[in-house]
């Protein structure tokens, strides 16, 4: 028994079952066909038009119900109960006067897939012009997000301890994420801009700081602060924040007015551990609110439920940069046990197989990550805020946008000379990262002999030759028939973008700091040789596509995690320096009358597909809907209240938000705290009859008053608001 459970994980992935899906070719319309059109010219567009630019804002709500997976950890990532902070998508359209549109799209996820990018370009090409070769869309990388809708097989099976893929999750995902791209286009209006680089130093540390020091003094280029006193880990990482700020027209006063931010920073957004169970945006999403918030104060605008200002922070070249989050906000992954029978054949056996810490362990180690979340966030929040206002005086109506993009073969007689012919995974890639190991870590056969399972060491295979070596890989001889045939990505989408003075160059995985210093520097070296102007150079990281980790080859030698999850051997990252630096010289050859790329299609090679997302048409008929608050009260200082809800869907709420908590005042209710807010927990607790299911709501809140407080179902669908009973804050 204790055998076969150990070796079920290997037959399951061993079975060489995968279902195709073809991934769609969305191309662009032409930028003259869109200029001589005016497609999505609004009548903000021809009020007060001094520029030459033009943008649009959007935003749509991504928050699956609970059920599903949540992608990040691997098997120790938990099945979602609920929701922290809701997850969103959000996007910024930028035209330029010749027509060149791009579309910068941040979702709240751990990964972007080369299925769902696509996807989402099918949804939207159409009606707005932009397709896969103009859409940029990136994840903030947490990984308190959902599974189940990569489509690659190694993914979708161990991305999380929920397993599968389903293209329900596609199709949720993408129509809201395509909906956040039209209405930016709807919104688009003369815009201003303007950028910046600053450092921020003390909140990032590198955790494989020992694969870092292997690359050459020269590759490390960061000037460390002289006023700050840093240990090493935290002065290995790219301290580089990139901010594009945005102003809009209001077509009412025609004034330019303060709308929305994209920013670049090199941060693991893995604060949030891996033993947590509900939706969560992690320190990205404290920092995203931050500015809104901050954005829609100036405007005059402060009901935070439904914010009107954008800010899309994307993951720049952080692969091995995580917050500098206490230790003890780290939770133990699950150990084995065996279940003998120490008191005899009357005496229960304990439980076998793999055993969670204890829960009390678990609620602490939990509580300390959102507490530094939420301050860190804070903190993070008040720097990029004054970053922003800066900017205010250095805004400008006339940049120019540029695109250029390829869609690369990975394997076959297309790959570039210098990829392995095919991806491997090591050891140590099995065990995760310092901080976040998994329940692999330290495995040895009879508790003696090392098999490579930890970070470096014995991941270090030194008689290995080939393509791969020094890699110790996973399963040794036994991984190609593991994996299987197209078991890992095959395709990466890559794109150079200029916005005015800033190049972005995006990489379809989790690039490390030198590696970002590597393609920064040779994206700058091919854009002066071009004669491009230009004052900075940001990385984006998970953009259109997901390899895993991109290594330097002296971080790839040492099999650390990150070199253990390059998959495509030690010169992976010179291999994509090289390309993203010739797209550069495409980019510098750009005119409205170049002839187009060509988007091919593909495949996707997916898990054999399950029903986890269930469809949002089930449940009783609207007249039949039973929707109200049962129970409310305390819990030492958090207040509780539970409500049952048997709206359409299995488990519901999606979609949008469904409550507030309202403060009784001499002006009447007015809310303090909205769903999404972190201090809010929203858990679906069990079935309630056939139709129905009970949710609960817990505020830990630090709200002193002697006012009552009420809960309030959010209206929606032709409801009304549902008022609960007035309560007063709960104290110790």
């Amino acid at each position: 028994m204790t055998i076969r459970r150990l070796l079920l994980p290997i037959a399951l992935t061993a079975c060489g079952c995968y279902y195709e899906v073809p991934v769609p070719a969305p191309n662009s319309a032409s930028p003259q066909s869109l200029a001589d059109r005016g497609a999505s010219r609004s009548s903000a567009r021809q009020v007060g038009d001094q520029g030459t630019l033009y943008g649009g804002l959007g935003r749509a709500d991504i928050t699956p119900p609970p059920g599903v997976g949540m992608y990040g950890y691997g098997p120790e990532g938990k099945e979602a109960r609920g929701y922290r902070t809701r997850l969103y998508a959000r996007a910024i359209v930028l035209e330029d006067v010749t027509g060149e549109r791009v579309a910068f799209v941040v979702a709240d996820l751990a990964v972007i897939s080369l299925l769902l990018q696509r996807s989402v370009a099918q949804r939207i090409a159409g009606t707005t012009g932009i397709g896969a070769d103009r859409l940029m869309l990136a994840a903030t990388h947490t990984h308190a997000g959902p599974a189940h809708f990569i489509g690659v097989i190694q993914f979708d099976m161990h991305g999380s301890s929920v397993t599968g893929f389903d293209t329900t999750m596609v199709t949720f995902l993408a129509d809201r994420i395509g909906r956040a791209v039209t209405d930016a286009v709807a919104d688009l209006r003369p815009a201003r801009l303007g950028t910046a680089a600053i450092p921020i130093w003390g909140y990032t540390r590198n955790r494989s700081y020992e694969a870092f020091r292997q690359n050459p003094d020269s590759l490390v280029s960061f000037e460390p602060p002289a006023d700050m006193v840093l240990d090493e880990e935290q002065l290995a990482v790219d301290p580089t924040w990139t901010m594009l700020r945005i102003d809009l027209l209001d077509s009412e006063d025609g004034i330019y007015k303060p709308a929305g931010a994209f920013s670049v920073f090199a941060m693991h957004a893995n604060a949030i551990p891996s033993a947590n169970d509900l939706f969560d945006g992690d320190i990205q999403a404290a920092i995203q609110d931050g500015l809104e918030t901050h954005i829609d104060s100036l405007n005059g605008h402060e009901a935070r439920d439904h914010p009107r200002a954008v800010h899309a922070l994307a993951y720049g070249a952080g692969g091995d940069v995580v917050a500098t989050y206490p230790m003890e906000a780290r939770c133990p992954p699950p150990e084995f046990r065996f279940g003998h029978r120490p008191g005899g054949p009357r005496t229960p056996p304990p439980a076998e197989g793999w055993q969670p810490a204890q829960r009390e362990r678990i609620e602490r180690c939990i509580s300390a990550a959102r507490q530094y979340v939420d301050s860190a966030g804070r903190a993070l929040s008040e720097r990029v805020i004054a970053a922003f206002d800066s900017l205010g005086d250095h805004l400008s109506g006339g940049a120019r946008v540029r695109r250029a993009f390829r869609a690369l073969d990975l394997t076959g007689p297309g790959a570039p000379d210098g990829l392995c012919d095919e991806p491997r995974v090591g050891t140590a890639a099995l065990v995760g990262s310092s901080g976040s190991n998994t329940r692999y870590d330290g495995w040895r056969f009879l508790y003696l002999a090392p098999l490579g399972y930890e970070r470096g060491g014995s991941a270090v295979s030194q008689g290995t030759t080939g393509c791969h070596a020094p890699k110790r890989k996973a399963f040794g001889p036994l991984q190609p028939w593991i994996i299987g045939d197209h078991g890992f990505p095959e395709i990466a989408q890559l794109m150079v973008i200029q916005i005015g003075d800033l190049l972005l160059a995006t990489v379809p995985a989790e690039a490390t700091v030198t590696t970002g210093v590597m393609i920064r520097n040779e994206v700058r070296h091919r854009a002066t040789l071009s004669g491009l102007e230009f004052a900075s150079v940001g990385i984006v990281s998970l953009v259109n596509g997901d390899l895993r980790y991109v290594t330097t080859p002296h971080e790839y030698a040492v099999q650390l995690y990150e070199g253990a999850s390059t998959l495509y051997g030690p010169q992976s990252a010179v291999v994509l320096a090289g390309q993203l630096g010739k797209l550069t010289a495409e980019l510098a050859l750009a005119s409205e009358h170049r002839s187009e790329p060509r988007v091919d299609s593909a495949i996707a090679y997916a898990a054999k597909p399950k029903i986890i997302l269930q469809p949002r048409n089930t449940g009783p008929p609207r007249e039949a809907i039973e929707r109200r608050v049962i129970e409310s009260g305390c819990d030492g200082s958090d207040y509780i209240a539970i409500w049952i809800d048997s709206y359409p869907g299995r488990l519901v709420p999606a979609d949008a938000p469904v409550l507030r908590i309202d403060l009784q005042t001499d002006a009447g209710w007015q809310p303090v705290a909205w769903d999404g807010d972190p201090s809010l927990e929203v858990r679906a607790l069990k079935p309630k009859g056939r139709e129905g299911y009970l949710w609960q709501v817990r505020w830990q809140t630090d709200v002193k008053s002697t006012r009552g407080h009420r809960l309030v179902l959010l209206a929606r669908d032709g409801m009304s608001e549902i008022e609960g009973e007035p309560f007063e804050v709960c104290s110790n």
